[in-house]
């Protein structure tokens, strides 16, 4: 195992270090919270003492696995019962005595561990998780009600009603056994459950929808991700998007990726910037993972229910969904909330305690 001295190592580190839970919520303090510490190095299967001497641990790559549990890339936590072992692959841990810091940092840093406590209790699933086959479920009352607050005259008006108010709602990872109307209550989704709350709000307005699975490169999905998750991931996931029947015909309508994580994508592909509006019309569907392929976009399957997908358990934690939604988090300011209140002190006066 190698140990280096946070400060004197490559700056891409500290890339990673912001790209974690615990740098989300540092926000403007990362720097000098970062260069406090110490990166060890470990080869796969190697192991990792996170006793009491080093009481905080943050995975910047790589993934450690414990008796009955895992940390991923971004994730944090203090002292462990038993020892860690590096999986498949190298990891690079930041690690930091707390006790060194001077009173500033230590607020600054209890406040954000506060913060980061506050938006995973927030995003936990509940323990008894409801049947896949009630997950849509249309006939909910506030399905209903708000299926009629979105008709409209006609039946490509409504649909795009329903596109944009889905759309609307933020995107984030996380678990995907949840009701359409969990998923209207909570008010953020990814593809799969806001997929599944549009097909149910559709359907509550009277119109015919369905389910599409389309595969999706890694590489691009990824770009909502930070690094250190890509090299855990497959080459290709599942990526769900609604169909609704207009006219005889089933039309595309993917309302996944909200315009903050949506502005992430063009980073990539700029050339899709004027597909930044959801706009659904009778003859022309919305589905901008197809057009980034140049694909047919009427040459799609329906299915009507996805429910076998939506029930099937992940090997993710609410904590590993946290580390994962970082960059949108961040790119949306959605982790203000969680600091709020929190009083912060200003960031020159820290750097200036820092630098004496």
């Amino acid at each position: 195992m190698q140990t280096t001295a946070a400060k004197t190592f490559n700056p891409e580190l500290l890339e990673l270090f912001k790209d974690t839970t615990l740098g989300l919520y540092l926000d403007g303090y990362e720097s000098d919270i970062f260069a406090r510490g110490e990166v060890r190095q470990l080869s796969a299967g190697g192991v990792y003492d996170a006793g009491s001497d080093r009481p905080l641990n943050v995975v910047l790559d790589g993934r450690l696995t414990g008796v009955t549990d895992w940390f991923g890339p971004g994730n944090h936590f203090g002292p462990q019962e038993h020892t860690l072992q590096v999986a498949d692959q190298a990891a690079r841990i930041w690690t930091l005595d707390s006790a060194a810091l001077p009173a500033s940092l230590k607020r600054v840093l209890a406040k954000a561990l506060i913060a980061a406590d506050a938006a995973e209790a927030d995003a936990t699933p509940p323990t008894d998780l409801p049947d896949p086959a009630a997950l849509c479920d249309v006939d909910h009352p506030e399905i209903r009600r708000a299926a009629v607050r979105l008709r409209r005259a006609t039946p490509a008006s409504t649909a795009e009603a329903v596109l944009k108010f889905v759309h609307a709602m933020p995107y984030r990872f996380g678990a995907w056994q949840e009701r359409a109307s969990d998923t209207l209550a909570r008010g953020v989704g990814m593809c799969t459950t806001k997929t599944n709350l549009q097909v149910a709000l559709l359907r509550a307005a009277g119109l015919e929808a369905g389910f599409v699975e389309v595969p999706m490169p890694t590489s691009v999905l990824g770009k909502l991700m930070p690094t250190g998750w890509l090299a855990l991931q497959r080459p290709t996931v599942k990526h769900y998007f609604a169909a609704v029947k207009l006219n005889g015909v089933w039309h595309g309508c993917d309302s996944s990726y909200d315009y903050a994580s949506y502005r992430i994508f063009l980073e990539m592909f700029p050339w899709m910037a004027h597909r930044e509006e959801p706009v659904l019309t009778e003859g022309a569907p919305y589905i901008p993972c197809l057009e980034i392929q140049h694909a047919d976009l009427f040459d799609i399957e329906v299915v009507e229910s996805i429910g076998g997908e939506m029930g099937k358990k992940s090997r993710f934690l609410t904590r590993h969904f946290e580390a994962l939604n970082t960059r949108v988090d961040r790119a949306r300011g959605a982790h203000q909330k969680w600091r709020k209140g929190l009083e912060m002190p200003a960031a020159d006066a820290t750097e200036g305690e820092v630098r004496a």
